[in-house]
């Protein structure tokens, strides 16, 4: 078998196995996310951490982040907000924006879902030892950094047909999402 045939091979099995994963993992998360002291949709999950990352945000920017519609968010937002897990907060300088942030009870299911999400990731990779681990680890963060490439020149691409911006989720996080101004609750 040629280089070029051994490689397509490999990189079929491994599109099999991170389909699995991906399918598996997202089973798992949402049965992690059912349980009693978590209670919350899938959605809802994405939003809060969203929310948490960015601190404070516009709801166009959350809908962009989250790629939920203007309306499927506003939903998820209001649902968040009656569990007192979000607040909307008003911009002292311009009281006609309307943000939204962590509520301190928010930020606690946010740690709960984090701390389930570890144990789960402790029992998955279990049978691993250190040394494993840390193969694993390194080899993951290239398969991420070629995805962030893809996505980045996608974005990019995107960007020049469109001339607008672009914000990624992961760019928002980085910047710490909104401006750091002052805001009070609505």
């Amino acid at each position: 078998m040629t280089d070029t045939a051994l490689r397509a091979s490999y990189v079929a099995a491994i599109d099999r196995i991170m389909r699995q994963i991906t399918w598996q993992s997202q089973k798992q998360l949402a049965q992690t996310l059912s349980r009693s002291d978590i209670d919350l949709t899938m959605p809802q999950m994405h939003t809060l951490f969203a929310i948490r990352s960015a601190r404070t945000c516009r709801m166009s920017e959350l809908a962009e982040i989250t790629q939920q519609s203007a309306g499927t968010l506003t939903g998820i937002v209001d649902r968040l907000i009656e569990e007192h897990l979000v607040g909307r907060v008003r911009d002292i300088d311009d009281r006609r924006v309307v943000q939204v942030t962590l509520t301190p009870r928010g930020e606690e299911k946010a740690a709960l879902v984090e701390q389930a999400r570890r144990e789960d990731m402790n029992r998955m990779l279990s049978p691993f030892n250190l040394e494993q681990l840390q193969q694993f680890e390194g080899l993951m963060s290239l398969l991420l950094s070629g995805l962030h490439e893809i996505f980045n020149n996608h974005a990019i691409s995107e960007s020049q047909h469109t001339n607008g911006a672009h914000h990624s989720q992961e760019g928002l996080a980085h910047h710490g999402g909104a401006e750091h101004r002052r805001y009070r609750v609505a």
